[in-house]
């Protein structure tokens, strides 16, 4: 916890999906907990997205059998919703609590996420 405050909040604010623009280009990360949690964030938001099409394939597809589809739909957009805001809430305040932590699956990405300490 040897992070400041600010760095802090900034860090935590990347995992609040688009926003984590903000920190990333605005505020440019002078250290290695904000770059690392910035490059986290933008992982997290690139999957969600590539999650979020893959669910209107499905709505497109399996999502237009009566009731099955429906069934269907209806259960993995929740998994998806309560997956993602689990991943966002615990990166949120781990960042917060200025702790480092690794996305389970989103590691190899964040790490190719071309942001850097300034």
């Amino acid at each position: 916890m040897h992070e400041n405050s600010n760095d802090r909040w900034w860090a935590s604010a990347c995992y609040l999906s688009v926003i984590v623009v903000l920190p990333s280009l605005l505020v440019k990360p002078k250290s290695a907990f904000l770059a690392r949690h910035c490059r986290q964030g933008f992982s997290l938001f690139f999957a969600e997205i590539v999650l979020l099409i893959g669910l209107a394939v499905i709505d497109s597809t399996i999502g237009h059998i009566p009731v099955l589809g429906l069934i269907i739909s209806f259960i993995l957009h929740l998994v998806v919703l309560l997956v993602a805001l689990a991943v966002s809430v615990f990166g949120f305040v781990r960042a917060l609590s200025g702790e480092q932590w690794n996305i389970p699956f989103l590691d190899e990405l964040a790490d190719r996420v071309p942001i850097h300490e300034s």
